[in-house]
């Protein structure tokens, strides 16, 4: 991801061809939990079982309800997008986006490791 090289996977020209006959149908099974991960899952029935009334359960679901049009602007618009930023900025992002997650990879660990030492004898 940070060098913005495909895959290491290779397709030869049957595999190819073959997947170009068939229709996808790969979009709702795979998108879902890459949209909607098990922490927002969590998220959403911890919120839903500390909602006193059906006017909290509302606005819950008006989250939603928000989040998803603002996903579906997003997917809308991606195109126009990738047409605007280019190979050469799709690069960058992808780049950029590998960055900040090796970032919040690199704290999540220190945190870790920082709360842990305590555990072992070790003083900081």
């Amino acid at each position: 991801m940070l060098n913005a090289q495909p895959a290491e996977a290779r397709s030869n020209a049957d595999e190819m061809q073959d997947a170009s006959a068939r229709a996808s149908i790969a979009v709702v099974p795979l998108t879902i939990p890459l949209l909607t991960g098990p922490a927002t899952m969590s998220t959403v029935v911890i919120y839903a079982d500390k909602a006193q009334g059906v006017a909290q359960l509302s606005m819950l679901v008006g989250y939603g309800v928000v989040i998803g049009l603002a996903t579906a602007v997003c997917f809308a618009l991606a195109q126009p997008i990738a047409r605007v930023l280019g190979k050469t900025g799709i690069n960058i992002m992808t780049r950029l986006m590998g960055l900040i997650l090796t970032a919040l990879a690199v704290e999540l660990n220190v945190r870790v490791a920082w709360a842990a030492a305590p555990m072992y004898g070790v003083t900081m």
